[in-house]
């Protein structure tokens, strides 16, 4: 069975929801004091709860494909560019996963937490969460990896000459001005993650208008064995 243009146009609509998708969590995410103990901010969250709640699961369901996002785009690069596709894919995939399961799930328990009458309970265990050196390592990875990964990503899109060299400047600058964003507020934040949406969805045209045989064998043909050569 042939599925180069399933493969294809799945990675098209990853490189379009996922980033479309970190654009509105900035914008739907509530917003409360992070210095704040644990209890007074699950009070904040749970103004906003109940009603931005059906959205934030399907911003969260969309989030989930970053890790795949990530690798279409290495393999895109992966002709012109391997070692670079390699590196700056296996580093994304690893830190938006470590992400997801970090930030996403202690998002989820301020967002179940908040609708709890025992806060205080919910509280302590947020504190004891995110002071453990498990969640903090994968912070730290996604935080490391997310820069690193996307950079030389976003470096090996632009030197393998698959997309657009603006593409892989956009994709590579995205997690930095993310970074500077977050200290400033929601917004711009949602900006930084639009210019990524940007190279993301020239990439899905990019993806989509590919011909099959340039994106991959078929894998009836790539599992063919050579037939042995016959001594003269």
């Amino acid at each position: 069975m042939d599925t180069r243009a399933l493969s294809r146009f799945t990675g098209a609509a990853c490189l379009v929801l996922a980033p479309l998708a970190l654009v509105a969590g900035t914008l739907t995410e509530p917003h409360f004091d992070e210095d704040a103990p644990a209890a007074s901010q699950l009070a904040d969250v749970a103004t906003h709860a109940i009603p931005a709640a059906p959205a934030r699961t399907l911003v969260w369901l969309l989030i989930l494909l970053m890790p795949l996002t990530v690798l279409y785009a290495a393999r895109m690069a992966r002709r012109g560019a391997p070692r670079l596709a390699a590196v700056g894919g296996a580093l994304s995939f690893l830190a938006w996963s470590a992400g997801i399961a970090s930030i996403g799930g202690v998002e989820a328990a301020y967002w179940f937490g908040s609708r709890m009458e025992d806060r205080d309970t919910v509280a302590a265990l947020l504190d004891a969460v995110t002071g453990d050196a498990v969640y903090n390592t994968l912070l730290m990875v996604f935080v490391l990896g997310h820069l690193v990964g996307m950079l030389v990503l976003g470096i090996g899109l632009w030197r393998s000459r698959a997309v657009p060299a603006w593409v892989g400047i956009l994709f590579g600058a995205s997690p930095f001005l993310h970074a500077v964003a977050m200290g400033i507020g929601p917004a711009v934040d949602a900006i930084a993650y639009g210019l990524l949406s940007i190279a993301t969805v020239a990439c899905a045209v990019i993806l989509a208008r590919t011909p099959d045989a340039e994106w991959d064998l078929p894998a009836r043909i790539a599992a063919k064995p050579v037939p042995e050569r016959v001594a003269a």
